[in-house]
């Protein structure tokens, strides 16, 4: 005998057996998981949840489209049938389906096969297809060059994430919406009544069209819940869906495995119901764990809340409750007190004159040093993803004592700076570094005596000359990052009297002599000689930063700059909570701390994605409006799809 979801007694080879399970794909996508629940004993039901329409707006795919039948882009990346038609659609409208010049990878054998059906050549594929990680993993490094993903509206960050990390510089576009279907009446009718115990979600919309159509009405607390991937699993959640388990892996195997291993938790207790061979069950789908501790070490333990009334002993229960506004993702985004939008966020990018290929830094992963050419199409992909601005830094091929490449009007930073006004000048906020570092032969922020000291004040004017060269070439904000005294003066000085008045100064008013610079001057290929102790701060001094931020106000600093930012949050709120500071105030999460993330994530130390995230949130908590971070284009990305923030 069975009970009323169709689930009777189970076998070691059929773990299934007896079990209904909802299937949400569409029926041509649905095949394949349909066969491995069909083999491990189910009874399945296949109830299309989500839809595939077009972007509203098909104009960037289109133009997408004729960029890689003119040979823009050295790849396209293929994650999925629905990819493949877009683009094949796009290509027609543009005039046809060759691209000889462009490269094919696709995520498994489904899209594989979609595209070589559609006269498209495949080169790369991995072994063990259908996930974005293993795409990732095969596709071969080639810095500098271009790779287009046409996308989803709600794909994840990973492929493109991975693929920057290797240098390529990736263009995304919308190909396709992916959209939720109601829920038949007589499904929710069998979900509601327990004829349905389980039901898999691979998809965002496929989560919220099943909570919308079961959860007012009640009975979603009845499922068992199987989600692949923490964006359904987050939507889930958000919609007021309890999940059970999520896949350890994007694919249908791992689905499956996690539905049986959740079947096998949810343990038989005498209850009124079916029985069967003798023994009587409560229906599985009402069978649940008990309510883990999941932050505590060793063994689970069981909450009282784990208990039915008569088991729990009386307890005085507290009067506050914290944790309700903690309850779910809903809740936790609407009383969050920090937020972060892509607009907040400023890109620090490198152009080195001598490259002809972009070339990417060991010890910063994910970060070039550009040529004039990968400089504009990265600043494209910048803008597009909606950050802030970008702040522009110079490796010139001579170096001497004065840093007389700072001020070339046919220098590597001013030829690069018109580059970008150029490109994207009308569309985000243009900055450069104004410092002699890059520029000099000995490395240091300023011209040197014949004792080898930093000259203040002959600095100053090589900085007043370096300020109007970069004006001269569209910079919107100079960054006076030497700490000379009296640099803001002296540069606002030399705008002024030249009519440069819109130029804005974006003052490094505390900037420490810190050891987490070192990644930077690989970026730079510092020429550094000793160290920069006698003109940047004490790490240990907290008042001269107030003194400091005071007098680059009052010599007609724009905004403000605290640097370093991690080790420096408490100077960071100093800053931002001083009345008397009246400007933007912003901080820069620089090389090292970059670098820190990456190498411990690298090594499987730490969670990559929440590590960044949870930086930059401390950022902005200490009071920072604009940060300056290398993850910029990537975080934007995700803010921009609704990642939550922690």
């Amino acid at each position: 005998m069975t009970d009323p979801a169709g689930r009777g007694r189970s076998g070691p080879g059929r773990p299934l057996a007896g079990w209904r399970v909802l299937v949400t794909r569409p029926a041509d996508r649905a095949t394949g998981l349909v066969a491995l629940l069909e083999a491990a004993g189910a009874t399945t039901e296949v109830v299309p949840l989500i839809g595939i329409e077009p972007p509203d707006d098909p104009a960037p795919l289109d133009r997408a489209a004729a960029q890689v039948q003119a040979g823009r882009f050295d790849w396209i990346g293929l994650t999925s049938v629905h990819a493949v038609a877009a683009l094949v659609a796009a290509l027609d409208r543009a005039g046809g389906r060759t691209v000889p010049a462009t490269r094919i990878a696709v995520v498994g054998a489904g899209t594989a096969a979609a595209a070589r059906a559609a006269g498209l050549r495949v080169d790369v594929m991995p072994d063990r297809g259908g996930s974005a990680a293993e795409l990732a993993a095969c596709w071969p490094a080639e810095p500098g060059r271009t790779v287009l993903l046409p996308r989803s509206d709600q794909a994840a960050p990973t492929l493109p994430d991975a693929l920057r990390s290797k240098g390529f510089i990736v263009t995304e576009v919308l190909a396709y919406r992916t959209v939720g279907r109601p829920v038949p009446p007589r499904t929710v009718r069998a979900l509601r009544t327990g004829r349905v115990g389980a039901v898999l979600l691979a998809s965002p919309s496929a989560a919220q069209a099943l909570a919308a159509a079961v959860v007012p009405g009640g009975g979603a607390d009845e499922l068992v819940v199987g989600t692949i991937g923490s964006p359904t699993r987050a939507a889930a959640e958000a919609a007021g869906l309890t999940v059970t388990f999520t896949a350890a892996a994007p694919s249908d195997a791992a689905l499956v495995a996690g539905l049986c291993a959740a079947v096998r938790d949810l343990a038989p207790r005498p209850v009124r119901g079916s029985s069967v061979a003798g023994t009587t069950l409560e229906p599985a789908a009402r069978r649940r764990p008990p309510a883990l501790d999941q932050d505590s070490a060793g063994p689970p333990v069981i909450h009282p809340t784990a208990r039915t009334r008569q088991e729990a002993e009386p307890m005085p229960y507290p009067t506050e409750r914290p944790r309700r506004l903690r309850r779910t993702p809903a809740i936790r985004r609407l009383v969050a007190e920090t937020r972060l939008h892509p607009r907040d966020l400023v890109l620090p990018m490198f152009v080195k004159e001598s490259l002809t290929e972009p070339v990417p830094l060991q010890s910063m992963p994910g970060v070039l040093q550009h040529t004039r050419e990968s400089l504009r199409r990265a600043a494209v992909e910048a803008v597009e993803a909606g950050i802030g601005g970008l702040m522009l830094f110079g490796i010139p091929t001579h170096r001497d004592a004065v840093g007389s490449a700072a001020t070339d009007p046919d220098g590597i930073l001013n030829v690069a700076m018109a580059d970008l006004r150029a490109e994207v000048g009308a569309e985000t906020v243009l900055m450069a570094d104004l410092c002699l570092d890059e520029f000099t032969d000995h490395g240091h922020c300023g011209v040197l005596t014949a004792s080898g000291a930093v000259d203040n004040d002959a600095t100053l004017v090589r900085y007043q000359d370096m300020g109007l060269a970069l004006s001269a070439a569209g910079a919107d904000l100079v960054g006076t990052s030497g700490m000379m005294d009296g640099q803001v003066a002296a540069v606002r000085s030399a705008l002024d009297g030249a009519g440069a008045l819109d130029t804005g100064i974006f003052a490094y008013g505390a900037k420490y002599a810190s050891a987490f610079y070192g990644p930077f001057r690989e970026a730079v290929d510092s020429a550094l000689q000793g160290d920069r102790r006698t003109y940047q701060q004490q790490p240990g001094n907290r008042r001269e930063a107030a003194r400091e931020v005071a007098l680059d106000i009052a010599e007609g600093a724009d905004l403000i700059m605290v640097k370093p930012a991690m080790s420096y949050l408490d100077v960071l709120a100093d800053v931002a909570r001083d009345p008397a500071v009246t400007v933007p105030v912003a901080a820069y999460q620089i090389s090292g701390e970059y670098a820190m993330i990456e190498a411990a994530a690298a090594n499987g130390w730490i969670d990559r994605d929440r590590a960044v995230m949870e930086s930059l949130v401390s950022i902005k908590r200490a009071g920072a409006q604009i940060v300056l971070t290398y993850w910029a284009v990537s975080v934007a990305r995700r803010l921009t799809a609704g990642e939550d923030l922690g």
